[in-house]
């Protein structure tokens, strides 16, 4: 039985000095790394092109806001039973006065500041659930690739105590242990591998990618250092966090309607011009023509006039529309104080997360990962003196495995915290970083 031994020190070796590099890298038609894949899903993704096109929207809704009312014609006209006819023409123009135009400009402008604020708001928001889900991903994959190498080798000892049980030299027993252990890996590394083709579903739908579209990631689980210290890191969240901007922009907006709102309750003008042609006469009454003959008392009229049309604001000056905007402001105003609160908790959160990631990633590199490999050394040792059972060998491995489990989340811990501090500070590429 001492043929074993050498096979489950390997066991140990292969899953202790398992590497952070989680994939082999290569090149290819849809191989793509983690910052490729946040470009890409910046670039595609349909949700966020959705968002964009509302700026375009905003764009021409402040175009609109710029124009001045159209003129009015009138036509009108009237026809007596008798010959009297009437027609008139008039043109109205609105004046559109009291800063009026500026009012509906300076909320159109403010509307698309916060449009755009949106954006990159979103921005932020996608990078950072792409690279989260590409953690999930390589992670994922880092178990299964645990698990093929355990499973490989677990099936060449089930092949081997399988000779030897038919020579004679083993206990049908232990055969059936192996066989039991290689079945309970194999199903492990199904669920695994499910869970690595979920995940990459998930990361193509974020990217803007088709279901069938070829997608490899490389890379690798290991976070890397933030690109500042939790002050700096506050400062600049508050000086451009687009979430932020998007709070500031719907507060000037909110003013901007004050203003706008107070203008179209000021007084207000428009002017008139007008023809008027009249056909005119007396049925039945003649009258002496230049010419001396007798004629109907019958002539045109034309008339040419102007008027100014003033809205007075007496009983409505809008009042409840500018009481309405000022409470908005006030609303606007707060949100803007809170968002500032949750800005610093979410940094502060961030860097504490990473913090303790760090610490258990450096127990399990010092502290646990080479006391289980240990551990199953001396349970195998043990078992090849005949002190102990293949049973205890099992449970040694599947307690490594679980440790090596734990060791995944733990990388995958930092890359996440690595992740919410970009998310938090505001980035959505990766910064050059010490």
């Amino acid at each position: 039985m001492r043929w074993l031994g050498p096979v489950l020190g390997v066991i140990a070796g292969l899953v202790v000095a398992a590497p952070l590099q989680i994939f082999a890298q290569g090149t290819g038609a849809g191989v793509m790394t983690v910052d490729e894949v946040v470009a890409r899903a910046l670039a595609d993704n349909p949700d966020l092109r959705a968002v964009r096109a509302e700026v375009d929207a905003a764009g021409g809704r402040l175009r609109q806001a710029g124009l001045r009312p159209n003129p009015m014609l009138e036509l009108g006209g009237q026809k007596a039973i008798s010959p009297d006819s009437n027609l008139s023409i008039g043109v109205t123009l609105p004046l559109d006065l009291n800063g009026r135009v500026d009012g509906r400009v300076g909320v159109a402008q403010r509307e698309l500041e916060m449009k755009r604020a949106q954006v990159a708001e979103r921005e932020r928001r996608l990078a950072a659930d792409t690279r989260l889900k590409a953690g999930e991903l390589l992670a994922a994959r880092r178990n299964v690739e645990v698990t093929d190498e355990l499973l490989r080798i677990n099936r060449e000892g089930l092949r081997l105590v399988g000779d030897r049980v038919r020579e004679g030299a083993a206990p049908p027993l232990e055969e059936n242990l192996l066989l039991v252990e290689v079945n309970r890996l194999d199903a492990s590394r199904q669920m695994l591998e499910s869970r690595v083709t979920v995940m990459t579903l998930q990361l193509k739908a974020l990217a803007g990618m088709e279901p069938d579209a070829p997608l490899t990631l490389r890379g690798e689980l290991a976070g890397a250092s933030p690109v500042a210290t939790r002050a700096e890191a506050v400062a600049q969240a508050l000086a451009g966090r687009p979430d932020l901007e998007v709070a500031r922009a719907d507060a000037a907006m909110t003013r901007a309607k004050i203003r706008k709102e107070e203008a179209e309750g000021r007084w207000d003008a428009s002017v008139s011009v007008g023809y008027q042609r009249q056909d005119f006469g007396f049925s039945g009454l003649r009258g002496v023509a230049s010419n001396g003959s007798l004629q109907q008392i019958q002539d045109v009229f034309h008339y040419f006039g102007a008027g100014v049309s003033i809205t007075l604001p007496v009983r409505n000056r809008n009042q409840g529309n500018v009481a309405a905007a000022v409470a908005e402001t006030r609303a606007a105003d707060r949100r803007q104080e809170f968002m500032v609160l949750v800005i610093r908790q979410e940094v502060e959160a961030a860097f504490t997360q990473l913090e303790a990631a760090r610490r258990a990633l450096a127990l399990y590199e010092r502290g646990v990962r080479d006391v289980a490999q240990r551990n199953l050394e001396v349970v195998r040792r043990t078992w090849e003196l005949g002190r102990g059972t293949l049973l205890d060998v099992i449970t040694e491995q599947r307690r490594l495995i679980e440790i090596e489990n734990g060791f995944t989340d733990a990388l995958k811990q930092v890359f996440d915290a690595t992740v919410e501090i970009d998310r938090a500070v505001g980035l959505t590429t990766t910064a050059p970083r010490g």
